[in-house]
């Protein structure tokens, strides 16, 4: 599958979305730096450091409210 783009309002990049293996899916920030992993056999979203955020993917939310540089 190839990379999910979330983009602003305005169309700019924000970041990238990516299927790792087992259905993972791993977000990006518009740098390339790994932000947060979602499983979907637990369905729940993890920080870089594999700290639990929360229930459900929530990928687009963690792109957007990374700092924009």
């Amino acid at each position: 599958m190839p990379d999910q783009i979330v983009k602003d309002k305005t169309g700019q990049e924000l970041g990238r979305i990516r299927e790792l293996e087992f259905g993972k899916l791993e977000a990006y920030d518009r740098l390339g730096t790994a932000l947060a992993t979602y499983d979907p056999r637990t369905d729940k979203t993890y920080d870089r450091l594999g700290l639990e955020i929360g229930q459900g993917n929530q990928l687009t939310w963690v792109i957007s409210q990374s700092p924009q540089i």
